[in-house]
């Protein structure tokens, strides 16, 4: 899967040596200013960013607290560019939530290597999390922004698990995000698509109510979202090895 980059700079000639040093393994966006890499990073949802400091409108430390503080891009990983070398600086841009402080003049070899770090880390960390959120989800080791969205997205789920009409449209209304940014930010942080997830969710609802032997087959499904008896058994036997009834049979 090809990964994307947004480079933003105020200076066009850096912003071009970037990207041609970037656009061989990775799609790049570009914007000339924080105010509009800002608008760029909700829109496009970025895998990592590549921000300068010093720029008109909206400066990179402004531009990174925004970015870390919103629940859309909290996940993005950012490496910051500055001339500013001193380490109140750096310390300065790196509490404004920067992954990495590269100052200037840099070595493009060590710029890419920063580069593949942070997005194998950001894969190993995605992998760690989809193995994680089947059994746990409000365990998950994530920041403090994406903890909420988890804690936010398992309440709504939680208060819709008898709807069989609540899908991801719903769940994106109720979190307050588009569609489209819902589909992202969870791909981002999981392997598993959003749309598996809330089935696992009412699955293993079902698997607690049948244990507890106050509702039969038929009831379980209904009560989490299924109205189809037999695409619940199916979906259930998929999930778990085995068959409802059997399931009960334990």
């Amino acid at each position: 899967m090809t990964t994307t980059i947004l480079i933003i700079e105020d200076n066009a000639e850096l912003r071009d040596f970037l990207q041609i040093c970037l656009q061989a393994e990775h799609t790049v966006l570009e914007a000339s200013n924080g105010k509009a890499g800002w608008n760029t990073a909700v829109n496009e949802l970025p895998d990592l960013i590549i921000t300068d400091l010093m720029m008109p409108e909206m400066d990179g430390n402004e531009f990174c607290r925004q970015l870390k503080n919103d629940v859309r891009t909290s996940h993005i990983p950012v490496i910051m560019l500055t001339a500013q070398t001193s380490i109140d600086q750096q310390l300065e841009g790196l509490e404004s939530g920067a992954d990495v402080y590269l100052t200037k003049p840099f070595s493009v070899k060590v710029l890419q290597s920063y580069v593949k770090n942070l997005l194998r880390l950001k894969e190993s960390q995605r992998q760690h999390f989809s193995q994680k959120i089947f059994l746990e989800p409000t365990q998950t080791e994530v920041g403090t922004v994406d903890k909420k969205f988890m804690e936010r997205l398992m309440e709504v789920i939680e208060a819709n698990m008898n709807n069989p009409e609540f899908h991801v449209s719903a769940l994106a209304r109720e979190v307050g995000m588009s569609t489209a940014v819902l589909y992202k930010k969870f791909n981002a942080l999981a392997q598993t698509p959003i749309g598996e997830f809330i089935k696992s969710l009412r699955l293993k609802k079902a698997a607690l109510l049948l244990r507890n032997d106050k509702f039969n087959i038929a009831e379980v499904a209904w009560e989490v979202g299924f109205n189809d008896r037999k695409y619940f058994s199916k979906e259930f036997k998929k999930f778990f090895g085995q068959t409802p009834s059997e399931y009960i049979a334990g």
